[in-house]
């Protein structure tokens, strides 16, 4: 069984790394999608994903997509520094929602698995200041809403509701599901 990871993501591979070694990154060159609610948006991004990498390569494919949802608005990945700092102030002393969609493709069997996790977080309050000092380590670059639960962030969140391996950007345990279910066990 080849295992291929449809993502050019580092977290997604470090996540992915937990469960097994064995497998492989072939970035997708899919257009993420841009209509419908939040889960049917990361839903059809993560299955163009994988059905990119499906059309020139054979395994199991895992493609997967987040995005972030603060007072209906999605943030996505930052285009410059002053949409980073825009992104994090809409963020700052609220909750806001984290969805990641993952599927599974199953290029001998044609067998399709997909799923959508859903995770709330809660940032403090922020100042101006922190959130230039966090700006400034750039770790806001190529993160949905500019941040990473994992990194220096994690001093913004009070709390979180929901799975937080999917708020770093692939939700593990359904993703082992997932895998499962057509038949793969790690």
């Amino acid at each position: 069984m080849r295992l291929i990871l449809a993502s050019h993501s580092p977290r997604r591979r470090e996540l992915l790394s937990r469960i097994t070694s064995d497998f492989e990154v072939i970035p997708s060159d899919a257009p993420e999608a841009t209509a419908g609610s939040p889960s049917e948006r990361v839903l059809a991004s993560a299955e163009a994903k994988a059905r990119a990498v499906a059309r020139r390569e054979r395994g199991i494919i895992i493609g997967a997509d987040t995005i972030v949802v603060a007072n209906d608005l999605v943030l996505e990945k930052p285009s410059s520094r002053d949409d980073a700092r825009r992104m994090i102030e809409q963020l700052s002393g609220r909750s806001h929602t984290v969805w990641t969609g993952i599927c599974v493709l199953d290029t001998e069997t044609g067998a399709v698995r997909s799923a959508c996790e859903e995770t709330e977080v809660r940032f403090r309050p922020l100042d101006g200041e922190e959130i230039e000092r966090y700006l400034d380590r750039d770790e806001h670059r190529d993160k949905a809403g500019a941040y990473g639960i994992q990194g220096a962030a994690a001093a913004f969140v009070e709390g979180i509701h929901g799975d937080y391996y999917n708020v770093v950007g692939l939700p593990i345990c359904r993703l082992v599901v997932l895998l499962r279910e057509i038949g793969v066990r790690l």
